[in-house]
């Protein structure tokens, strides 16, 4: 079977239950998966997470997109299975992480207005958690994440790496300890973050 094929043209073809197809389009996917577990690096190697699981987790992700995707929707695959391998990574973090992410939500107020006449809310841009069936809700949230993604760029990695912790609900005391650092340096860093975040979101 051709290179060449389409992702529409594979789809179609994974829904004849075709072997080949289903091989050629998780072979096409798999560069996708490996950027997506770099993007994300400075997270596995926090919480000491191996590779081979990280890789096999985007895998089920993919899995989910092609089982789920909807072609009447008019949606490429490849922004669909983005966000699916995403969740399910992001997924994966959360069960090896002792405490839930809470960052977002106690740093940023939902009820915190986001324009000059206090008429729009972080709460009305914020996407609920989308559902498999919500492709587009799926996108709105991708597109959130590589905000804060590129936020977290411009940040030192001592800087990344208090976020991180943060991010997995470590307290201000046990961050300065394990970081060699003064709670000070931890309160700058987050609200640095917090007021690049407020300007992007």
């Amino acid at each position: 079977m051709s290179n060449q094929i389409s992702d529409h043209e594979l789809m179609y073809l994974v829904r004849e239950n075709d072997e080949e197809a289903w091989s050629m389009i998780l072979k096409r996917y798999e560069r996708l998966i490996y950027m997506i577990m770099h993007k994300h690096m400075h997270v596995i190697k926090t919480l000491r997470i191996d590779q081979d699981d990280v890789f096999q987790e985007g895998n089920l992700g993919l899995y989910d997109a092609i089982l789920n995707f909807q072609d009447h929707l008019c949606m490429p695959l490849y922004p669909f299975a983005k966000v699916c391998i995403e969740r399910r990574i992001q997924s994966l973090f959360r069960k090896h992480s002792s405490q839930s992410y809470q960052i977002l939500r106690t740093a940023l107020s939902l009820d915190q207005a986001i324009n000059e006449d206090d008429q729009m809310y972080l709460c009305d841009v914020i996407p609920s958690p989308p559902s498999l069936k919500e492709p587009h809700q799926y996108v709105n949230t991708l597109i959130l994440e590589e905000k804060i993604d590129h936020v977290l760029s411009k940040c030192t990695s001592l800087e990344r790496e208090i976020f991180d912790y943060r991010m997995q609900g470590y307290p201000y005391q046990w961050i300065a300890k394990t970081c060699d650092i003064k709670s000070k340096t931890i309160d700058n860093t987050m609200s640095k973050i917090k007021k690049a975040l407020r300007q992007v979101i």
